[in-house]
């Protein structure tokens, strides 16, 4: 898309020859300073760069490393990085030369240590955990680090030569050595999807978008920067490529803010770095990817949360905020000014690990602040590609059902196992849950994934069939899906049975979810075995407290009460208790405690189908 746009002369001829592509004010102009964001945050900011003033510059130690080999425990921090991230912002908005030295301290410390990640070493060719300096890297942490070392003597090079030029000269020589020629060295890194790589993820993007940066901060030669900036066109090309049409992210909405996030970010660089002469902002595909954030959005900070999400997620309004503009969508932008105002964002907006970003956001608070909200105009959205559906019962975020489904496979990125599983809110409120993920360890991303609790099917609302529990790869997928809306409901389906080993011996499992709408959602199970061989459960996670009444079980969280009626003489339920003290999880359900609730099926017969009907109680 970017490739096709434009040739590597006709890119020569626009890519901006000077600084005029920077929307900063320059160090020096402290008028423009003085008047960015409102005083509040201002001094949020200066509060902020106020503490790191006390920090210690500590450096990652070679068995903090090593413990990522040793016990899968990730202990190399981004400490170091974030203070002197406080530390240059609250310089540019205060200006007075106080926070200078500690500039210095921090931007001096990090060309003296390591900045590879220790879970993300594995790039190099000793495979020992400790980063080779012989051989540096490209990942995440290290780019990150380079666009900012690159800012930091973008702005404060004149100062710093006051002091000593060597500090401008050792800054710009550490991240050209570091992450410029690293990157540019090589085109094997499978993020940058060079050789055809099908995997490629917000990695790519993250990544380079870091690059981009640093490039045309600090690359001299201008025939050299073009091919610079032309690959990492190509390298983007290739994570549009992957992107679905519907532009749905596999990755979950906490990766929209690594991925979509940092699309909006590269590309509106690279056309003010042109001029406008390279922009593919109304392009389809381009305008989804940024519409999917607030399509998933349920009520207050809760997402629509399949893959490795929060149920609870963070979003920057400040990035969906831009997405909006660059698109000239008001609904995107309405709902970036809805969330800051939910979020608390105003107290949070300094903090983040890509520079730029984060100074966007300062810059563009006030306006996102003092922005118009807006309503929902959607009953329901489809994505077709990625086979997702959200629906709900009113074009109210807090009023009534909303449910989410999917079907796919189970190779996404980030992925769980939980083809044809379903999420489902009453009033705003969780009632039928995906877990989300815990805490990262090595284990996360090993050949060990599956054995965590909150990556297997069971732990889904999914069932399990003859004693199976869904497998993990793309061959693993569903079938048959479909979707359907009318005025009064909205129904999803699919064929799961192909996500289970053949040793399951089934034939079909069709699994549907309908909402109707203001009354009730259903869920239903309608199955052809080769033959029963073991235990089938109906597996259904909640965060709610549940009563049993009369026989019948009860669902309460807050105000919400919703019954969930069956068939006893088909199922017969059982109730598990889910102790949680993963610092991840804890983020999303604060009490510590979840409940699975496990429907044997009575008596399984080879062919059969069953039903469960939740019904919202008046209180």
């Amino acid at each position: 898309m970017l490739e096709n746009s434009v040739s590597k002369e006709e890119l020569f001829s626009i890519l901006a020859a000077d600084e005029h592509w920077i929307s900063y004010p320059s160090y020096q102009d402290r008028e423009k300073w003085e008047h960015i964001a409102t005083p509040e945050i201002r001094q949020n900011v200066i509060s902020e760069g106020e503490k790191a003033l006390s920090h210690i510059w500590k450096p990652d130690l070679a068995t903090d490393y090593l413990a990522y080999k040793r016990t899968g425990e990730i202990l190399t921090g981004r400490e170091n990085h974030m203070a002197l991230i406080s530390l240059t912002l609250a310089e540019l908005v205060e200006g007075k030369g106080r926070f200078m030295d500690a500039i210095i301290d921090g931007a001096w410390f990090l060309c003296e240590t390591s900045w590879v990640h220790s879970a993300h070493a594995y790039f190099q060719k000793d495979q020992s955990g400790l980063p080779d300096p012989d051989e540096p890297t490209v990942e995440l942490v290290v780019a990150d680090i380079g666009a900012q070392m690159a800012w930091t003597y973008h702005f404060f090079k004149d100062e710093f030569d006051k002091v000593s030029p060597l500090i401008s000269k050792r800054i710009k020589k550490t991240v050209i050595e570091r992450l410029i020629n690293p990157y540019f060295s090589r085109t094997d890194y499978w993020w940058m999807g060079l050789h055809g790589e099908k995997n490629v993820n917000n990695w790519n993007i993250w990544i380079n978008y870091n690059v981009l940066q640093a490039v045309m901060l600090l690359d001299d030669d201008r025939r050299q920067k073009v091919e610079h900036v032309y690959q990492l066109m190509r390298s983007v090309d290739r994570y549009i490529d992957v992107q679905h049409e519907d532009g749905a992210c596999e990755e979950g909405p906490t990766y929209w803010g690594h991925a979509g996030a940092n699309l909006v970010k590269f590309l509106d660089l690279l056309y003010r770095m042109t001029d406008g002469k390279i922009d593919i902002f109304n392009q389809e595909k381009i305008q989804n990817i940024g519409k999917y954030i607030y399509r998933v959005h349920i009520c207050n900070r809760y997402f629509v949360n399949f893959s490795d999400a929060g149920a609870v997620c963070n979003i920057n309004s400040g990035a969906v905020y831009h997405y909006g503009k660059c698109i000239g969508d008001p609904v995107m932008t309405g709902f970036a000014a809805d969330f800051a105002r939910i979020s608390n964002w105003a107290t949070t907006l300094h903090r983040g690990s890509i520079f730029a970003r984060v100074l966007d956001d300062i810059i563009m608070s006030k306006e996102i602040l003092e922005g118009k909200g807006c309503n929902i105009d959607f009953l329901s959205y489809y994505f077709k590609d990625s086979e997702l559906c959200v629906a709900r019962d009113e074009k109210k975020l807090n009023a009534g059902f909303f449910f989410a489904a999917h079907g796919s496979h189970n190779n996404v990125p980030h992925n769980h196992n939980d083809v044809g599983s379903c999420m489902l809110y009453y009033n705003g409120l969780p009632v039928l849950i995906d877990v989300g993920v815990g805490r990262y360890t090595r284990k996360t991303f090993s050949s060990e994934r599956y054995s965590i609790w909150t990556m297997q099917s069971c732990y889904h609302n999914l069932p399990t069939i003859n004693g199976y529990d869904q497998h993990n790869g793309e061959k693993f997928k569903a079938t048959n899906v479909h979707f359907k809306e009318t005025k009064h409901s909205a129904c999803f389906s699919s064929d799961i049975a192909n996500a289970y080993v053949a040793e399951a011996n089934i034939k079909s499992w069709i699994r549907t979810y309908q909402l109707k709408r203001k009354k009730e959602f259903i869920i239903s199970d309608s199955w052809s075995l080769n033959q029963t061989t073991g235990e089938t459960v109906l597996n259904f996670m909640t965060a709610c407290d549940i009563e049993e009444q009369d026989g019948s079980l009860f669902l309460k969280r807050d105000d919400v009460r919703i019954q969930i009626v069956y068939n006893k003489k088909q199922l017969s339920p059982a109730i598990e208790t889910i102790k949680i003290d993963d610092s991840s999880l804890l983020s999303s359900w604060t009490s510590g405690v979840l409940y699975r609730i496990r429907f044997s099926i009575i008596n399984p017969q080879q062919k059969g189908n069953c039903k469960i009907s939740l019904r919202p109680i008046n209180q």
